[in-house]
């Protein structure tokens, strides 16, 4: 026989075994006998093993009928290995030998976090939660729709924030928001990523990072809401009201992107918070270099009855009287938009030095709920080298937006009821007696009526609001009705 038929053979030969080889091993395993349930038992773990023998004796039945209930068993952590990934990284990853090159708990802190069924919940308004084993790793997915119906009777002069001036009818999606939080490595690594879809200039709202280890001195990076006045911090979720007043609109300094440093609960009295922070001053989702123009703010909050869920609104708990009071100071160093952060650029492409000041207080008491916020802006312009616009017309600078607002609103929350009756009355004057001012008075008031069906995460609203612009004889009726789910 050639050596070529030799192999030939022996292929074939190979072949024929390993088709077999499945038919062999099932005739093997038919022929076994099955085990016996002692035997079973005892091929268990031993505290499985004691377990089932002590369900065993309790759950014996007259007619010697027996129960058997075998625990799961308990989660446990698998080394981590390189070489059992799958990814091509880790399948090119070598361990350098000798494990004092490593830092220590590397490999712990790098493998697998078990997650057991109890570790992962829902709850209405934070959305699903999975929780590892050692309480390491915390993801939260929650989801939040508004849909909006606007009626407008009148002229409400400038618009809003983001509410077009010349709707009269309309029908919409608000906002619509995915929110993901939690922690990573440890509780004190906390994160939240929160996109907005409806949005057509961005889809990402917030993205940082908080680091909390430290009670005292507490690091925030990212892109998140500056903390000027309360109520923009206040999620658009947790409001008393459709939306908020106008003189959020007017003088909020917004999002940006920056670092700060905080306590949540200062020196452990349960009664002070602070935020100290800087940032681009570039505004939202703004990757564009700029000169070390910066936004520079301090903040302080007084608690004198205890920390308490004063970032929302409504007194749901019907708590005993609670109180807060805050204050902002911010300087905003070469501004090149008309309010800071959000309005419109200055014509003549220059920038604004502004001084912005805010107070604001907030108080509950057996389902009563009350929030006032004082805001004033000062500064001054610097004119920039733009004289024509596009149509060759002449530019004329505008001055800055010199002035200041108030707001003042209440609710009650209707005992055994979801419903709640609230009003808000609000006021911007400008600062025209000190310094040249482009901004101009309105005044608003706003009644409203909401119908919780679960608190903030399920629940429709209705305001109707009366606006005028400098003058009382002129101004908008407004009515809006508004329905949220939270899941």
């Amino acid at each position: 026989m050639t050596p070529a038929s030799f192999i030939r053979h022996a292929l074939l030969v190979f072949i024929a075994m390993s088709v077999a080889a499945p038919a062999f091993a099932e005739e093997g395993e038919a022929a076994k006998e099955p085990k016996s349930s002692e035997e079973v038992i005892g091929d268990l773990p031993e505290k499985q093993r004691k377990a089932v023998q002590d369900a065993i004796e309790e759950a014996e039945t007259p007619e010697g009928t027996t129960v058997i209930v075998i625990p799961p068993p308990e989660a446990t952590m698998r080394e981590y290995d390189p070489a059992s990934e799958t990814d091509q990284e880790a399948e090119a990853e070598e361990r350098v030998p000798g494990e004092t090159l490593h830092p220590e708990g590397e490999d712990e802190m790098m493998g697998d976090h078990i997650v057991d069924r109890g570790d992962i919940k829902f709850r209405p308004g934070k959305g699903v939660e999975i929780n590892s084993a050692d309480d390491d790793f915390q993801l939260r997915i929650r989801v939040r729709v508004q849909m909006l119906y606007t009626y407008i009777h009148g002229d409400p002069g400038p618009k809003e924030a983001d509410e077009p001036a010349e709707d009269r009818n309309d029908f919409r999606l608000r906002r619509a928001r995915f929110v993901f939080q939690g922690h990573a490595f440890g509780k004190h690594n906390q994160f939240k990523l929160e996109i907005d879809p409806l949005r057509k200039d961005n889809v990402v709202l917030d993205y940082y990072l908080d680091f909390t280890k430290n009670r005292d001195i507490q690091v925030r990076v990212g892109q998140y809401k500056i903390s000027s006045n309360r109520q923009r911090v206040i999620s658009s979720g947790n409001l008393q009201m459709v939306d908020r007043s106008r003189i959020n609109s007017e003088f909020s300094l917004d999002r940006d992107m920056g670092i700060d440093i905080r306590s949540r609960d200062f020196l452990g009295k349960n009664k002070m918070r602070y935020v100290l922070g800087i940032s681009t001053g570039n505004g939202l989702n703004n990757p564009d270099f700029t000169d070390f123009a910066m936004v520079y703010l301090a903040r302080v909050e007084y608690l004198p009855m205890g920390i308490f869920r004063d970032y929302s609104e409504v007194d749901f708990a019907r708590t005993k009287p609670r109180l807060a009071i805050g204050a902002t100071y911010s300087f905003f160093d070469n501004a090149n938009r008309d309010r800071g952060m959000i309005g419109a650029p200055f014509a003549d492409g220059g920038t604004a030095d502004y001084h912005f000041v805010y107070v604001d207080a907030i108080f509950k008491a057996r389902g009563f709920s009350a929030t006032t916020e004082l805001a004033f802006r000062t500064g001054t312009r610097k004119i920039g080298d733009i004289t024509m616009d596009p149509d060759g017309n002449p530019v004329v600078p505008t001055d800055p937006r010199n002035g200041l607002g108030w707001m003042l609103q209440a609710g009650y929350l209707v005992p055994n009821t979801g419903f709640e009756f609230a009003a808000r009355g609000a006021l911007i004057q400008a600062n025209s007696k000190r310094s040249a001012t482009s901004l101009d008075d309105s005044y608003a008031t706003t009644f409203s009526l909401s119908y919780y069906f679960a608190r903030h995460p399920f629940k429709i609203q209705a305001d109707v609001s009366q606006i005028w612009e400098d003058r009382f004889d002129d101004g908008a009726t407004t009515f809006r009705l508004q329905l949220q789910a939270s899941l």
